[in-house]
């Protein structure tokens, strides 16, 4: 699994585009679509073994689930969409302490990027940072200079409300949208950094759970308000 993931790794850059939503239940989704040569998916065990791959990875993360899946290989070009989604957004920062991305080689790594989520308060503070040079390595050697200004790396991501703080270079939906849009040639001068800094959405449980805890706050606070009144028997 790792070499046929460190092929993909290598020739993933080609076209890269990442789209995430965020509900304000916590909850989200995301579609991802990438474009490599056919002849890295043949180095993987061709469509059906780089799905198998891919169903293999998600699957060993529970708090994910696979809603789509296609691998489709014409004109010298393999085009992979996976559309997967979760109940809890943060129960994702769990996803680098497992086992399966502990296995990913270090190019896959690479191209994944490296995250660091910090949680302060109320809100949380997001970075990733992608090296599409590291993750090519040679590779990048076989890539056209004309090549590189066509090929393309989106990632998108669609919060409830606007960050507080972002590096987006484009946003669109009064705010809420942040987009980062680069070009191969772009992506190789150094790392990529996605960053935001935004109000945390809460789980499904929070809003009901603190509506029944302040219920019963002030039911005591009024039940021992009438006994002060009342005085001592």
């Amino acid at each position: 699994m790792s070499a046929a993931l460190l092929c993909l790794a290598l020739a993933a850059c080609f076209d890269i585009r990442e789209e995430v939503w965020v509900r304000a239940d916590g909850s989200g989704r995301a579609e991802l679509r990438y474009a490599v040569p056919e002849t890295a998916a043949l180095l993987a065990g061709g469509p059906q073994g780089l799905e198998r791959h891919i169903r293999e990875l998600i699957e060993s993360q529970p708090p994910l689930k696979l809603e789509k899946i296609e691998v489709i290989s014409a004109r010298g070009e393999t085009r992979i969409a996976v559309d997967i989604s979760t109940d809890s957004m943060l129960s994702l920062l769990d996803l680098k302490e497992s086992e399966s991305m502990r296995e990913l080689p270090s190019a896959a790594e690479d191209l994944m990027g490296n995250f660091d989520v910090r949680i302060h308060g109320l809100d949380i503070d997001f970075t990733r940072m992608v090296r599409v040079k590291e993750a090519l390595g040679l590779a990048a050697l076989g890539v056209s200079r004309e090549q590189r200004e066509i090929r393309r790396l989106s990632y998108v991501i669609h919060l409830p409300k606007p960050p507080k703080e972002s590096n987006a270079p484009r946003t669109e939906n009064n705010g809420r949208t942040l987009i980062w849009d680069h070009s191969l040639n772009e992506a190789m001068q150094g790392p990529l950094s996605i960053r935001f800094r935004a109000r945390m959405p809460l789980p499904r449980w929070v809003v009901p759970t603190f509506c029944a805890v302040a219920f019963a706050a002030v039911f005591a606070s009024l039940r021992l308000w009438r006994r002060l009144l009342r005085g001592p028997r």
